[in-house]
C-alpha cells in the first residue's frame, strides 16, 4: 500500500453551516439514492497517490473513475434490523463499467489495479465474460463511512463521469476534489465547506486547480457554489448534487 494510506494528514475544521436548502435543491437531492464511501482514507491524504505526470495521469484518472462506478454499484439498504450490511462483494462486468463510465477495457484493468494496489479495493471471482466480484476496503461499522448520494442507474451511465476522460490532467483535479468534498459529509442539505489549503495538502493539487475543479463541478451539475460567510478567499461553500 501507498505510504500515504497510512500516514494522517490534517483533517480540515468543520464549519458551521446552515440547515436550510433552496427548494429546488432539495428536490434534486431527494432524486437520488445513497452509497457508502469509506472517508478514512481521503482524509489521510491517500488522494495524493494518483497523480497526474507523465505515465500516471491516464490509470489515475481511470482508478478514481472505476472507484466511482463501484461504490454507486453498491446493494443498498441497511439489514432488517436497522444495522449497516457487511459489505457485500460488486459482481460487475467490464462492459457494465464500461456503460457507467465510459472507460475501455484497457483503462478498466490499468485502474483496478492502481486500486488494489493501493489497498483500496480487493477481487474475487473472475468469470468469463470479464465479471468480477469487487469490494470496497474499509466498509465496516468500526471504519468512517459518509453516504454518497446519486441518482439511480437504470439509464445504465454516470453521464458526469463519460465527460470527465482519462486524457486531460483538469479531470484529475475535478476527480480528486469531487471525492474529497463527498468525504466530508455534509450536513443533511448537503453543504460542504472547503478549505483551500487543506483540499490542497490532502490532494497534492494547487489552489489554481482546485478553484479551476470547483468551476468544472458546476458545470457537470455535481456541486453548487452557495455565499459564504468567511472573508477569506481560501474558503468555499457548496452544495453536492447526487452523482448522475
Amino acid at each position: 500500500m501507498h505510504p500515504e494510506l497510512l500516514h494522517p494528514t490534517d483533517v480540515r475544521p468543520r464549519l458551521d453551516r446552515p440547515r436550510i436548502a433552496p427548494p429546488e435543491a432539495m428536490a434534486r437531492m431527494r432524486d437520488g439514492r445513497t452509497a457508502r464511501l469509506p472517508m478514512g482514507w481521503i482524509q489521510d491524504g491517500g488522494l495524493r497517490a494518483f497523480r497526474g505526470d507523465a505515465g500516471y495521469l491516464g490509470r489515475s484518472i481511470a482508478a478514481l473513475k472505476l472507484y466511482l462506478t463501484l461504490v454507486v454499484s453498491q446493494d443498498a439498504g441497511p439489514n432488517a434490523d436497522g444495522q449497516a450490511p457487511i459489505p457485500a462483494p460488486i459482481p460487475m462486468s467490464y462492459e457494465r463499467i464500461a456503460a457507467l463510465s465510459g472507460l475501455s477495457d484497457p483503462l478498466i484493468c490499468a485502474g483496478k489495479r492502481a486500486l488494489i494496489d493501493q489497498g483500496l479495493v480487493t477481487t474475487a471471482d473472475e468469470r468469463p465474460g470479464g465479471t468480477i466480484a469487487y469490494r470496497l476496503v474499509g466498509l465496516r461499522p468500526s471504519v468512517a463511512v459518509v453516504d454518497l448520494l446519486h441518482a439511480p442507474q437504470e439509464c445504465g451511465r454516470i453521464d458526469a463521469l463519460h465527460r470527465l476522460t482519462c486524457r486531460k490532467a483538469p479531470n484529475l483535479a475535478a476527480l480528486k476534489t469531487y471525492l474529497l468534498l463527498c468525504a466530508d459529509g455534509g450536513d443533511p442539505d448537503g453543504v460542504v465547506s472547503l478549505d483551500i489549503d487543506a483540499a490542497s495538502r490532502l490532494t497534492q493539487t494547487s489552489h489554481v486547480k482546485i478553484s479551476a475543479a470547483l468551476l468544472a463541478l458546476q458545470g457537470l451539475g455535481l456541486a453548487e457554489p452557495l455565499a459564504s460567510p468567511l472573508r477569506s478567499g481560501d474558503h468555499r461553500r457548496l452544495r453536492l448534487l447526487p452523482l448522475r
